[in-house]
């Protein structure tokens, strides 16, 4: 039988950041060997991960990644239990990781699983990395969203708290990087339903004419006058849930619709749109 010495211990757990105990139980299972206590600490925990799924994943943490190129960007929701942990510099990290994955992936919308089979750098599966996490942690975790967005120029904004993010992807760089910026968190506030009219869902659109009609004619006005009122509250609606019809909501640019902003700094078209916020 090998001799596991405290020097062993403290050496598996700067590797793995499990408990000292974990690490003595696996390394005795292990005969002494660094590499086989990991991998049994890895299906202890990923064993303990299978027995908490019940628990509540309502907090969790939106993260984005950009090439250098700005031209392809990876965009996820990675969910935990706690806020807490949700700020971990661990978890946060682990959120990265994946963000850069869904980039480097050639899918749109890569499936959760698929992204925790790849690899990164090091050569380990994002699953496993997972894995090791929660043996840190000790919470719940699920991968709930992925996106990769392309484009001429991306740009991004998490909200300082994590829990919410987006990305835009225009036609061509920006005369000045503030106004992509800005952007961004404009559509963050405003959360429009597509980046332009002809893209607000039908059934949205339906919804909104119906009940100005069914107004409207409760109201007894007159027919003639019914379809103008219709089409009146079609008309603000889009303007409100259509993103370059809306109304810049930065001050600085002095109330100017968001497609005379872009404009104006040399971008004709926002090609892409993504808005993420945890639980949402």
């Amino acid at each position: 039988m090998a001799t596991i010495t405290a020097k062993d211990v403290q050496e598996l757990r700067a590797a793995t950041d499990a408990s000292m105990m974990d690490c003595k139980n696996a390394l005795v299972e292990a005969g002494g060997d660094q590499n086989k206590a990991i991998e049994i600490l890895q299906r202890k925990y990923r064993g303990k991960m299978g027995t908490t799924t019940e628990r509540q994943t309502g907090e969790g943490r939106i993260a984005v990644y950009l090439n250098d190129a700005r031209k392809v960007g990876g965009m996820i929701e990675l969910r935990c239990e706690t806020a807490p942990v949700a700020k971990n510099e661990v978890f946060v990290a682990l959120a990265n990781k994946m963000a850069r994955a869904v980039a480097d992936h050639t899918e749109a919308a890569p499936t959760p699983e698929a992204i925790l089979e790849m690899k990164c750098a090091d050569g380990r599966m994002l699953a496993d990395q997972l894995v090791e996490v929660y043996g840190k942690l000790r919470e719940q975790m699920k991968l709930v969203r992925c996106r990769r967005i392309t484009g001429e120029y991306l740009a991004s904004y998490v909200h300082h708290d994590g829990k919410s993010g987006v990305v835009v992807a225009l036609d061509r760089r920006p005369a000045s990087e503030a106004v992509a910026v800005d952007l961004c968190q404009h559509a963050l506030f405003t959360k429009p339903l597509a980046i332009d009219r002809a893209g607000v869902p039908a059934a949205e659109v339906d919804r909104v004419r119906k009940t100005a009609r069914d107004v409207a004619t409760e109201e007894k006005k007159p027919p003639q006058i019914i379809e103008k009122i219709v089409e009146g509250k079609v008309n603000a609606f889009l303007t409100e849930k259509a993103l370059m019809e809306q109304e810049h909501v930065k001050p600085d640019y002095e109330s100017q619709r968001v497609k005379d902003v872009l404009k104006a700094a040399g971008v004709n078209a926002v090609t892409d749109l993504v808005i993420m916020k945890v639980g949402g």
